[in-house]
């Protein structure tokens, strides 16, 4: 039976440590009696690699010997083979040299039998081993439990070995380490959350799970102890505390009576006495509490990016992504704007994050290429390109915070992008009434942060607390990304404007072009209008899910017979002339609209014609 947390010891038995001066003796023997030649000098290599080996595989890992007592150990068994072999070689033909250090290879051979370097590969993906990403356990210290990719971390330790390692010595440590280590994947359990002091199950239920070949069980809500078998590349700073009791401070003015966390949060989005604007804010508070949630728990398929919205300043949210980076510490987030996604080493940082967390973004920004932004998203997989240093294929697993002011355009205006959108609306103002101590002091305190860190665990989620994988929508997001789509999206603006209003139960391509030309052109004289074949293709995409139009085939031609039979008043209205009446040369609206047809259009149907009932909805085989 395994214990909490702790691998399965009936599957792992302990072996028996041999002293040092049994182990010389073995390996004397080795070399003596080896087969097809014991009174021949055994080659350097086989000396070299047989004695580190043995060596190696003889240690206690749970109480290994200091670097500097290895190292001394571990030369002193080379030599005394190295000698012993030496009595073997004919005078004439030269000896063995005595190392006076551990050779690369050793050093590599190291760090993989007591610092657990492995290569981390992306889940699920098929990708060269080339790209995995170079990774050491820490077992000690502030980031214990965690495996870090820090080549100065790497080479700091390879030299507790052999401080005369050089930068050209390293790189071969490194091509062995490269070789050699085993190939592991991130931690992806959901429920697995690596707090400082240890893993934390998230679950409602115990968990037993096998991770890097040992056995774990978990409690649920509870900490356990980190092992290298589960790989983490992140954790937050916070200790996970159970039942972390709830904070109150109090202000340094005392008319402002005291202050708790829970309670500024709801206070962002709510004003006692102003219930229009609390019905409007409805949800947010609680969308927010999960949102600080999923920051902590980067296992989690979120598949979406929170923007902090407010076209003014002193509205909360800067102090609320102080509080997430408080939260996850300062190793284990970053800063990345939107628009630096597609810049060549911008994603370095995300190697060693598990959150970006960005603060301001600049107004009127204009996203050409959304690739690996939407990528960052979905946890897929992506290469990151890194200086003077081999690219990786990584996976981030994380969430995202962009404080925005205006909303970002993108070329890309697919339901892709759309739908990775989380848009919070900060509409309150604290101008003149500010009180920076809470985002210097307060949201610093550790007290406060365990609690926010046991509340996200055990407290958030708006319809399961405790126990969310998707974040809630409220209706002022709802509502929030629909007019951003429409900013985002000319073309869904006008259609959002227009869908309603036309005559016709069959509109051509090319008219919908004429009047979105016209349109476009008095309400955005100074924007950038897209050509016919895109604005074509991105109507098409806009009406799949519309209810009142559709169009199964973009290429298709279709007879207007009455379709197209009435007057339509908005050529009229927008002296779309190329489909006015011929020869009609008075200003009757009723008259303008009836052009020459052609035989056949590409274009849009109603899809219940105007006049028409429309049919009755289907009945289910249950009522």
């Amino acid at each position: 039976m395994s214990t909490s947390g702790t691998t399965d010891s009936s599957q792992t038995p302990t072996q028996a440590v041999r002293s040092f001066t049994d182990l010389q003796v073995e390996l004397l023997d080795f070399f003596d009696n080896r087969p097809g030649g014991g009174a021949v000098a055994a080659p350097q290599n086989l000396i070299v690699t047989h004695v580190t080996n043995e060596y190696l595989t003889n240690l206690d890992l749970s109480a290994p010997p200091a670097p500097r007592q290895l190292e001394q150990e571990l030369l002193a068994s080379c030599y005394g083979i190295i000698a012993n072999e030496n009595l073997k070689i004919p005078k004439n033909d030269g000896t063995y040299p005595i190392p006076r250090h551990l050779s690369t290879w050793q050093v590599a051979r190291i760090l993989l039998r007591l610092h657990h370097v492995v290569r981390i590969a992306p889940t699920g993906a098929n990708t060269d081993r080339e790209y995995d990403m170079l990774a050491m356990y820490i077992g000690h210290g502030p980031s214990r439990g965690i495996y870090t990719a820090s080549e100065d971390d790497l080479r700091t330790t390879a030299r507790l070995y052999n401080t005369q390692l050089t930068t050209a010595d390293f790189k071969e440590v490194v091509a062995v380490l490269r070789e050699d280590a085993p190939r592991v994947h991130l931690n992806s359990h959901r429920d697995l959350i690596a707090a400082n002091n240890g893993i934390v199950n998230y679950g409602t239920e115990p968990l037993d799970i096998t991770l890097g070949g040992k056995r774990f069980h978990f409690e649920p809500k509870k900490v356990h102890p980190f092992d290298p078998a589960i790989v983490f590349t992140v954790k937050s700073a916070i200790d996970y505390v159970e039942n972390a009791p709830m904070v109150r401070i109090p202000h340094p003015d005392p008319a402002d009576g005291d202050w708790e966390v829970g309670e500024w949060i709801h206070d962002l989005f709510y004003t006692e006495g102003d219930e229009e604007f609390n019905q409007r804010n409805a949800g947010l508070a609680a969308l927010t509490w999960e949102v600080l949630g999923a920051l902590v728990r980067p296992h989690v398929s979120w598949n979406k990016t929170a923007w902090f919205h407010s076209e003014q300043g002193n509205n909360g949210k800067g102090t609320l992504c102080s509080l997430g980076r408080n939260l996850l510490g300062s190793g284990a987030h970053t800063s990345i704007p939107i628009r630096d996604f597609g810049k060549e080493f911008a994603l370095e940082p995300l190697i060693k994050s598990s959150a970006i967390i960005v603060d301001e973004n600049p107004v009127g920004i204009f996203v050409e290429e959304a690739g690996n932004y939407k990528t960052v998203i979905t946890n897929d997989t992506l290469q990151i390109n890194r200086k003077h240093r081999v690219p990786i294929a990584f996976e981030f697993h994380g969430f995202m915070i962009q404080c925005v002011n205006d909303l970002p355009k993108f070329k890309d205006k697919s339901e892709s992008l759309y739908r990775r959108q989380l848009i919070l609306p900060f509409t309150k103002s604290f101008t003149g009434a500010e009180k920076r101590y809470i985002k210097d002091d307060f949201l610093k305190r550790r007290e406060v942060l365990e609690h926010v860190l046991w509340y996200v665990i055990n407290c958030a989620g708006a319809v399961s607390p405790g126990s969310y994988y998707e974040l809630s929508e409220p209706p002022a997001t709802q509502a929030l990304l629909a007019e951003y789509k429409d900013t985002n999206d000319p073309v869904r603006a006008f259609w959002t404007e227009f869908r309603e209003l036309f005559v016709w139960d069959l509109l051509p391509f090319f008219f919908l072009y004429d009047l979105y030309r016209v349109w476009f052109t008095r309400v955005s004289p100074s924007g950038r209008l897209v050509g016919r074949q895109q604005f074509i293709t991105d109507l098409f995409g806009i009406v799949q899910n519309d209810p009142l139009w559709h169009c199964n085939d973009k290429a298709h031609t279709i007879r207007p017979g009455s379709k197209m039979a009435v007057s339509e008043p908005l050529i009229a209205e927008y002296e779309l002339k190329d489909w006015y009446t011929p020869g009609y040369t008075g200003t009757d609206p009723n008259r303008l609209g009836i052009p020459l047809l052609k035989p056949n259009y590409r274009g849009l149907l109603r899809t219940v014609p105007l006049g028409t009932a429309a049919p009755a909805a289907p009945v289910s085989s249950d009522d």
